[in-house]
Order: C-alpha cells, then sequence, then structure tokens
C-alpha cells in the first residue's frame, strides 16, 4: 500500500462521502516535504523522514486517511486527539529488523530495509483530518514544553489548523494520575490516543484509570480509542470491555478499494497492521 495521486474518497461523516482531488494531495505532499525540509536539514537539525525506499509525508497521506475513515465510520461529532510526540527522535523510519518492527512486511515492501514508524504516522492523523476536510469538530491536546510539540505542532500552524490545539497541563502516557485541558470545551464524545506509550511498562494502567480522567471532559458514553504500534501487552487497559474495531478497519478497506486499483487484490498484511493497532473502550 503506497501513496498514489488519484482522486480519493474520503468517509467524511458517519454516513456521506466526498473526494480529495489529486492535486490537493500533491499539494500538500509537497508542502509537507517542503517544510519538514526547512524545520530539519536548512536549520542543522537531523530528521530521517525519507529514504530512496520511504517518504514519511507520503505515508502518513497513504495512511493516516485510512485511520480518519476508520473512525469516522462510528460517527463521531467531536474528538479529542491526545497524541505522544518528542522532537528528539531523529528516526520516523523503522529498520525491518529491528526489536519494534513486530509484523511481516507486505509482499510490495518485500526486500525495502525499512518501515514507516507507525507510532509517527499516527501524529499526522488530527492533521490530516483537518486538511483532507472531514465533517468533524476536533481538538488536539498540545503540551505546553517545546520538545514535546517540535515539527508535529509547528505543521498545525502552517496548515492554519492551531485553532484546533489547545495546550493541554502535560505530554500524557497511560497509567498518569492527572491531567487536563485549558479552557472550556464542548462535551467529547471520543478521545483519540495516538502513540502513546505506558508510564509503567510492568505495572501498566486500568480502564477505570484513564477513564476517571477523561471523564469531566467527555459525554456520559465516550468511547475511547487507543491508536498504538507495538507488542501486544497484558497490562494495558486492564478491566476494560473492548468494544468491536475490526469493522471500523474493515470498512476503511473497503473505501480504499473503491478508489485504488492496487486494493482491490487485498492486502491482508496492512489490513492485519491496522486491526492490531486500534483498541476501541
Amino acid at each position: 500500500m503506497f501513496f498514489n495521486i488519484k482522486d480519493e474518497s474520503i468517509l467524511s461523516d458517519g454516513e456521506n462521502q466526498k473526494f480529495v482531488t489529486r492535486e490537493k494531495k500533491e499539494l500538500i505532499a509537497r508542502s509537507m516535504n517542503d517544510f519538514l525540509s526547512n524545520v530539519t536539514v536548512k536549520r542543522g537539525k537531523y530528521l530521517r523522514h525519507k529514504s530512496d525506499e520511504i517518504n514519511m509525508s507520503e505515508e502518513a497521506l497513504s495512511r493516516a486517511p485510512m485511520f480518519c475513515n476508520a473512525i469516522m465510520s462510528e460517527g463521531y461529532k467531536n474528538i479529542l486527539f491526545v497524541g505522544h510526540f518528542n522532537s528528539g527522535q531523529s528516526h520516523w523510519m523503522l529498520d525491518q529488523h529491528a526489536d519494534r518492527m513486530i509484523d511481516v512486511l507486505p509482499p510490495e515492501r518485500q526486500g525495502m530495509n525499512t518501515f514507516p514508524d507507525m507510532n509517527i504516522i499516527a501524529q499526522f492523523i488530527p492533521f490530516t483530518m483537518g486538511l483532507y476536510g472531514y465533517d468533524a469538530k476536533f481538538t488536539v491536546a498540545r503540551p505546553p514544553e517545546d520538545k514535546y510539540q517540535g515539527a508535529m505542532h509547528q505543521m498545525y500552524r502552517v496548515g492554519g489548523l492551531f485553532d484546533n490545539t489547545v495546550t493541554c497541563s502535560q505530554q500524557y502516557k497511560h497509567g498518569q494520575s492527572s491531567w487536563s485541558l485549558e479552557g472550556e470545551h464542548e462535551k467529547f464524545d471520543a478521545v483519540v490516543f495516538l502513540g502513546v506509550p505506558m508510564q509503567d511498562q510492568e505495572v501498566g494502567f486500568e480502564d477505570d484509570q484513564v477513564r476517571e480522567i477523561f471523564a469531566p471532559m467527555c459525554t456520559p458514553e465516550f468511547d475511547m480509542i487507543d491508536i498504538y504500534y507495538g507488542e501486544p501487552s497484558a497490562v494495558k487497559w486492564i478491566n476494560g470491555e473492548e468494544k468491536d474495531s475490526k469493522t471500523m478497519v474493515d470498512t476503511s478497506f473497503a473505501l480504499r478499494s473503491t478508489w485504488d486499483d492496487e486494493m482491490s487484490q487485498g492486502r491482508p498484511e496492512e489490513c492485519e497492521i491496522m486491526k492490531n493497532m486500534i483498541k476501541v473502550f
């Protein structure tokens, strides 16, 4: 599954589709590449965001809409995105033989040495939701520390989406005892965690710990969606009641097959990666 510049169908809300034109996709991809070059290499900062095999701007624009479509298939109206980013991470790609690469590469990527870091890809989900024009209200939590904002939050400014970001008390990790957003907000019906790790890898965390933190800012029946690439863990979401997320992914892949001819043959490895990444509680 690779980025292509065909007109793309997206699930703009829980029921309706709209098109993103090839011209718009090309412009966004080019702008993202230029931006990342300007804030890194041209400023003396090292960031490996592309190679001879992979371009992370294109990977993000190929994959992030898939997650957006999966999320929007549930018809959420007001979403809070809680990401996890560290500007000190200098590699946005994984060596396919590294410990963090836990899946079999899809056939079309056999022989390639690198694979996109899917937890970095996850950070692009709200950015893509805004630029592609999805019909959902969303807010992105913005940590107060510059090192946890970095290039990602600079992109919100450049992309005209800074008003969608709101300062939070700190960068969130699962297992924290407290966390908050500044100001007053309309109640969220979904909280989406993007590549968020655990505070303690051995102790883990319970569903109730997370729900207690976010319940005051959410509707009574809000969903928590955890999008994370990593080894399965028995100490995540302890006592949580997991909801169906497989249908969300199937819906997203079915929609892509309507405009991307290469998807008509199926991409089971890619589908499995995405299903393993999304958990809903």
